[in-house]
């Protein structure tokens, strides 16, 4: 019998960890042969288990010099354990998770290792994620980094490395991580219906998501909002801007399966593919345009969304337009420049 992993925890707080024995057991031999680099990045694509497996090893080294686990593990969880440090995107005051870890946040780092261990043995940090970092604190952990204290490990979560100041890459030893393999997954999530499985692509963060969002029955709006877009009927596309165009927390999974589907559509006209559900909602799909349409749409809305997540825009303004797009992505340009 598999543990189960309950989608509805931190990492922090998760005691099994899916798939990365290699990169466990590699963090694993580095400490018992007293080789351990004090900074690692973990990098790799949005909820695969970077963070589970830096709180996994995090706990294996604050107990190794006698602590309790348990005891370990508990305070870690309520953040207390005096020799352990974490920073993440928290809700602020008002209620809103930042897009940043801001210059405030990063001081911290500074602040916990200018005081001495309160218990002697090893400490730890975990930044998740370090390409969350703004600027001014990013290089504050720079300076940390030119010099690591003694007795001292750091964990750095990074979902994508091209963000992450390349001085600070250079001061660290990367564990790549990959996404996981359905049978790395499955036997871990108890509840979760298989149709949705593949649509995960390897992340269980992906998959909780998709899973709390409707599922298979968001992949099929998504898929009526794209064909309704291009015989010219807006209101499947309408129902998902009022959907998710206000606090829903499932839109940007939404947006995601948006760019799963015409991806998969591009994938599908050249190769064939197994007969699932997702694949035979998809398949009718593909003879409504040309190859090139749907090429020019995914680049598009990619370049829309990454204008459109550092703007002020309406999320029922963009979920509208990305359909708009799919229906004529000649348009893009013009649009996004006339609008943000």
């Amino acid at each position: 019998m598999h543990a189960v992993i309950n989608p509805d925890l931190h990492p922090k707080c998760q005691t099994i960890l899916a798939g990365h024995q290699s990169a466990h057991g590699r963090l694993q031999q580095a400490f018992r042969n007293k080789t351990m680099h004090p900074v690692w990045l973990l990098a790799g694509e949005r909820g695969i288990g970077k963070s589970t497996l830096a709180y996994t090893m995090a706990r294996e080294i604050l107990a190794d010099g006698g602590q309790d686990p348990t005891f370990v593990a508990r305070q870690m969880i309520q953040g207390t354990y005096p020799n352990f440090l974490a920073l993440e995107r928290c809700l602020n005051d008002e209620g809103k998770v930042p897009r940043e870890i801001n210059a405030e946040e990063g001081r911290k780092v500074s602040t916990f290792l200018s005081q001495c261990a309160a218990i002697p043995g090893w400490r730890v940090i975990i930044i998740d994620a370090v390409d969350e970092m703004n600027r001014t604190a990013a290089n504050a952990l720079l300076k940390v980094l030119e010099e690591p204290p003694a007795k001292t490990i750091f964990f750095l979560i990074a979902h994508s490395l091209g963000q992450v100041l390349p001085t600070i890459r250079s001061r660290c030893c990367k564990l790549q991580l990959f996404p996981l393999t359905d049978m790395e997954i499955a036997p871990h999530l108890a509840g979760i219906s298989p149709e949705i499985l593949p649509l995960a692509r390897g992340s269980i963060g992906r998959l909780m998501a998709l899973q709390k969002a409707g599922g298979i029955k968001l992949l099929e709006q998504v898929i009526q909002a794209i064909g309704g877009a291009l015989k010219g009927d807006w209101r499947p596309a309408q129902a998902l801007s009022a959907l998710f165009g206000k606090d829903n927390p499932g839109y940007e999974t939404m947006l995601d399966l948006v760019i799963w589907a015409l991806h998969h559509l591009i994938i599908l006209a050249h190769l064939p593919m197994p007969n699932t559900p997702a694949n035979e909602k998809l398949s009718p799909l593909i003879k409504l345009k040309s190859m090139a349409h749907w090429v020019d749409a995914l680049h598009c809305i990619h370049h829309f969304l990454e204008i459109a997540r550092t703007s002020h825009l309406d999320r029922s303004h963009i979920v509208m337009a990305i359909f708009f797009m799919i229906e004529n992505p000649t348009a893009g340009d013009t649009f996004i420049y006339d609008t943000l």
